[in-house]
C-alpha cells in the first residue's frame, strides 16, 4: 500500500487518524470493535524494538508514574485546583517531590496520554487521570503493586519449580507462593483488611464499569412470577451493584430480591431496604428456595473446574425445575482468537485464584457435569462477556 501525501509531504493518513477519538462512533459497539482493531494495528505498525522497548521500559515504567502520582496524591490534589494546565515547577509546589523528578515522571505520563502536555512543561489532567479519583478505578493502581504485579513476576520461577503444571488449587498457587500465605485470596484480604478494601473497589469497578447485565439478559422475562416467591438471587454479589441496576429497572420488586456475599461484604451493601442481604458461603446449600433466578456474575472464573462444579450443584436442590434459571455472567471465549480483555482475565485468575476463563465448550461440558442444561446464551456487541442461562437437567 502506498500513502498519499499531501502538498507538506506528511500522509494524509496521520491526519484522518489524529482526528479519529471516541466520538467519531455512532454507538459504543462500534467504538469497542475498533479498539480491537487498533491493538492489531499497532502490532502490525511495530518493529520488534518497537514492541520491545514499550513491553519492557514504557509499560512498567508507566505503571510506576501512575503508582507514584498516586501515592503522592498528586491527582487528588490537581483536582482541588480545578484541574487546570499547571507547569510541572506548579505542581511540584503541592506535592512532596522534587522538581526533577516530578519532571520526569509527568513527561512519561504524558507521552502515554494519560497527561496532555499542552505546551513545554505545561500539563492538564485527562479523562483518565480524573477517574483516578474514583475508588474504582484508582484501587487498580494500588492493586497493581499489592498484587498483580508481583503474582506475575513470580509466576516464571512457580511454574518451574511446579514443573509447568495449570495451577488448579485455590489454596495453594501462585499467590500463595508470592505472598507467602496458607489459605485462599479471600482468606488473606480478610487478614489484611487494608489491602482487602482496595480488592473490594477493584471488584466493585469491575462491576460497575462494563457493560451492564440488564443491556445482555431480557430481564423482563422474570418478572412474571408468583409475587410470594423470591425473584432473584445474586450469588457472590460484592456490594451489590448488579443487584440494584435491577432494583432500579423494577423497584416493586426489592423485597424479592436478595444478596449474598460473605458477610464481612455484604453488610457494605450499596442495595437499600427492603432488599434482603445475606451471608452465605456458596460451597454450602443455598438457602433461599425457589427463585426464579440465580445470577452470578464473575463467580465461577474464580474457581477451577473441581471447585466450579460444587458451587454449581451446591444451588441445584434450592432450583425448582423448568421454574428456576441459572444466569452466568461471564466471559465465554471463543475457541480462538479470543479478545485479549479475556485471556489477560483469564492469565489473572490463574495468578490470583487458580481458576479460569471458560470457552462456549468447556461451559458446557463444566454444567452439563453438575446437571444443568444451557437453554440459551445471551451476548451483546458492547461487552466481551456473555450470560449463560441454564436450568436443572430433569
Amino acid at each position: 500500500m502506498t500513502l498519499l501525501t499531501n502538498g507538506h509531504g506528511s500522509p494524509d493518513l496521520l491526519k484522518t487518524l489524529r482526528g479519529i477519538n471516541a466520538e467519531s462512533f455512532s454507538n459504543d459497539a462500534d467504538r469497542a470493535k475498533a479498539v480491537v482493531e487498533v491493538y492489531s494495528l499497532l502490532a502490525r505498525l511495530e518493529t520488534p524494538w518497537e514492541s520491545i522497548a514499550r513491553l519492557c521500559m514504557g509499560q512498567p515504567a508507566l505503571g510506576a508514574a501512575l503508582k507514584i502520582g498516586k501515592d503522592l496524591q498528586l491527582y487528588e490534589k490537581w483536582h482541588e485546583r480545578g484541574d487546570e494546565a499547571m507547569t510541572s515547577e506548579q505542581l511540584a509546589k503541592i506535592v512532596p517531590c522534587d522538581h526533577a523528578l516530578l519532571s520526569r515522571l509527568l513527561r512519561h505520563l504524558a507521552a502515554n496520554h494519560m497527561l496532555q502536555e499542552i505546551s513545554i512543561g505545561v500539563f492538564k489532567p485527562t479523562k483518565f487521570t480524573i477517574a483516578l479519583l474514583q475508588p474504582a478505578f484508582g484501587e487498580w493502581i494500588n492493586h497493581l503493586y499489592d498484587a498483580t504485579i508481583p503474582c506475575f513476576f513470580k509466576l516464571p520461577e512457580y511454574l518451574a519449580e511446579t514443573g509447568y503444571k495449570n495451577p488448579v488449587d485455590p489454596a495453594n498457587g501462585v499467590f500463595q507462593y508470592t505472598k507467602g500465605w496458607k489459605g485462599d485470596m479471600f482468606n488473606y484480604y480478610e487478614a489484611h483488611p487494608r489491602e482487602g478494601e482496595s480488592f473490594n473497589h477493584v471488584m466493585g469497578g469491575v462491576m460497575a464499569n462494563q457493560a451492564g447485565w440488564l443491556e445482555i439478559f431480557p430481564h423482563e422475562t422474570l418478572l412474571n412470577t408468583d409475587n410470594d416467591l423470591p425473584l432473584l438471587v445474586d450469588v457472590g454479589g460484592n456490594i451489590g451493584h448488579d443487584l440494584e441496576r435491577f432494583r432500579q429497572a423494577h423497584p416493586e420488586t426489592a423485597a424479592r430480591l436478595y444478596l449474598q456475599d460473605r458477610p464481612e461484604v455484604v453488610k457494605l451493601a450499596k442495595c437499600p431496604e427492603p432488599v434482603n442481604k445475606v451471608g452465605y458461603d456458596f460451597f454450602t446449600p443455598q438457602t433461599i428456595k425457589g427463585a426464579r433466578a440465580y445470577y452470578m456474575h464473575g463467580v465461577l472464573h474464580d474457581w477451577s473446574d473441581e471447585p466450579a462444579l460444587k458451587i454449581l450443584q451446591m444451588q441445584k436442590d434450592a432450583m425448582t425445575p423448568r421454574y428456576s434459571r441459572l444466569l452466568i455472567h461471564d466471559h465465554i471465549a471463543p475457541e480462538s482468537l479470543a479478545h485479549s480483555h479475556t485471556t489477560a482475565y483469564d492469565l489473572t485468575m490463574m495468578v490470583m485464584v487458580a481458576g479460569e476463563e471458560r470457552s462456549e465448550t468447556h461451559w458446557r461440558e463444566l454444567l452439563k457435569s453438575a446437571g444443568y442444561q444451557v437453554v440459551k446464551i445471551w451476548a451483546s456487541p458492547l461487552t466481551v462477556q456473555g450470560i449463560i442461562e441454564a436450568e436443572i437437567i430433569t
